[in-house]
């Protein structure tokens, strides 16, 4: 096999095992009211389906706080297969045991899977490439991640059609991709010694000695975070605020969530582009006037079609977050630290996710109001959160330029020397 095409296969096969990790709740999200009553003689059986879906969350994000260390012992590739194998095993099991307190537990263990999935996939793309095509990579992730949560939130639904058990086959489509992660994607040869591509005279000490790339680490970790906690309370609220609208039909209703995905898959796809032109900092700016700016107009929307260039605004923002947050941390990372620093990036990602409905369900009482005046207050908290986020990016683009405007300035005087 020519080497073009095995590297074009390494690069197919790590998108796709991508894909696996929005699978994870966008498979059994349109069933979770026909598994409410099937089972309907378990005591707060309500409480107990919302679960099943959010305690993947929460699992990942205990998982990659240890996968890391993992993936940076033993290697990515066995990690990755692994966890693929337990993500088929523990994925389908809703299928064959009908038991709710089985499949919460097998929910749980998914996660751990999916940490495992997600964090190799993303230590692989930094072990990979670099520079351009790693923003590239990058891009095809967000963007593959977007469009695929759609297509298995579809085949989720399909399959419910049948019986609502049926959805969790979903979940066996990881094994068609396993043997090409095992023929097609090599363990990347690691140097432990190489330095970080991103240190330069000049930087922190401590940051120079230890790899592990502190100030960059803490600041994208607190953005993901913070981001994710805002963003979720959409998906989180959305059906009860479009159901404010009295709109009653359902593919409506389904364009205004479609909305979301494309828009965030058509902006990751664009994403190389975007960073060949733009700074990074100047990119996250960017980024998070979009949301900002969709959260204000969800917020005071007055009519139905405005609701779809909110959500259009804010996936179209959240599209490029994504990647170029990755990117950012990707290209200060040492390799023999890159699980590592992945895998707590991947904790703060779902730590957002799993805590922000738990948010949500608290702002809304205290600033009492209800139904859509209820949502659009939080919605409208949430733009102001967005918009206070702006001062980081902003802040690191002026020590940027004076960093920039100083170096320029030495350059000359040493050249009139």
């Amino acid at each position: 096999m020519e080497e073009k095409t095995r590297s074009l296969l390494q690069e197919l096969f790590i998108l796709l095992s991508g894909t696996l990790t929005v699978m994870a709740g966008a498979t059994i999200s349109p069933i979770l009211k026909e598994m409410a009553t099937f089972f309907h003689e378990i005591p707060n059986i309500g409480l107990v389906s919302q679960l099943v879906l959010s305690v993947t969350s929460l699992a990942i994000a205990v998982g990659a706080l240890f996968i890391g260390f993992i993936i940076d012992k033993f290697g990515r590739k066995p990690v990755l297969v692994t966890t693929t194998v337990l993500y088929a095993i523990f994925g389908t099991m809703g299928f064959y045991i009908l038991n709710i307190y089985v499949i919460l537990a097998s929910r749980i263990f998914l996660g751990f899977a999916v940490a495992g999935i997600m964090t190799s996939c993303t230590t692989l793309i930094g072990d990979y490439y670099s520079s351009e095509k790693r923003n590239q990579v990058l891009g095809f992730q967000s963007t593959l991640m977007s469009f695929g949560g759609a297509l298995f939130i579809i085949l989720g639904g399909a399959l419910g059609n049948i019986a609502w058990n049926y959805a969790f086959l979903v979940y066996f489509l990881s094994l068609l991709i396993l043997p090409g992660i095992i023929i097609f994607i090599p363990e990347p040869e690691r140097d432990f010694e190489e330095e970080n591509e991103s240190i330069k005279p000049g930087d922190d000490a401590i940051e120079k000695k230890a790899g592990f790339p502190i100030k960059v680490g803490l600041l994208s970790y607190t953005l993901m975070f913070l981001t994710m906690v805002v963003f979720f309370f959409i998906p989180s609220q959305f059906s009860f605020y479009l159901a404010s609208f009295a709109i009653e039909s359902e593919l409506l209703i389904g364009l205004a969530i479609a909305t979301s995905g494309i828009s965030a898959g058509i902006a990751s796809f664009f994403y190389k582009y975007i960073k060949k032109a733009l700074d990074t900092q100047l990119i996250f700016i960017i980024n998070l006037i979009f949301i900002g700016s969709g959260f204000f107009l969800l917020a005071f929307a007055p009519v139905f079609w405005v609701v779809f260039v909110g959500t259009s605004l804010t996936s179209l923002g959240f599209g490029i977050f994504m990647p170029n947050i990755n990117s950012w941390l990707l290209q200060h990372t040492p390799n023999h630290l890159r699980g590592r620093v992945v895998g707590l990036f991947t904790t703060m990602l779902y730590s957002g996710q799993f805590v922000s409905p738990l948010i949500a369900a608290s702002i809304i009482p205290v600033i009492n109001l209800s139904g859509r005046q209820g949502i659009s207050g939080l919605l409208l908290i949430g733009g102001i959160v967005v918009f206070v986020l702006l001062i980081m990016p902003i802040t690191l683009l002026l020590v940027n330029i004076i960093k920039n405007k100083k170096s320029i300035e030495d350059s000359i005087e040493i050249s009139e020397i």
